[in-house]
């Protein structure tokens, strides 16, 4: 669960990555995450850490009005690029995990799927 200000912060990084690098970048470092989990047999790993990442952000939405989508985004950004961090380049992996450490800190799997592909997310 983030707190409001923790989902506040997470659009602040996510607004500010994608003004000083386009919508172009984010959208190519997603290819080419998305290539890398094809590539490596991790496609349904990769968007299965995704779509959890993302419904456990929607199932948790505060009751306020916000930019939710965007923040939904971001942090199932972060979570594909876990499942392919040693794949993809640097830029790329920066680029789609870079919100979440800015605003949260850094990402560390956890849980039963640590040493496989299937990885939770924490905070450290």
């Amino acid at each position: 669960m983030l707190t409001i200000e923790e989902a506040a912060d997470v659009y602040q990084a996510h607004a500010a990555r994608i003004l000083i690098q386009g919508v172009s970048a984010e959208r190519l470092a997603l290819a080419r995450a998305r290539r890398a989990a094809a590539k490596t047999g991790r496609q349904e790993a990769y968007e299965a850490a995704r779509h959890a990442a993302a419904s456990a952000w929607r199932h948790g939405l505060p009751q306020t009005q916000g930019p939710w989508l965007i923040v939904g985004a971001a942090i199932a950004n972060a979570a594909g690029a876990l499942v392919v961090e040693d794949v993809i380049d640097d830029k790329a992996f920066h680029l789609l995990v870079g919100p979440w450490q800015q605003a949260m800190g850094s990402l560390v799997p956890v849980g039963p799927g640590v040493g496989r592909d299937d990885r939770a997310l924490s905070v450290r």
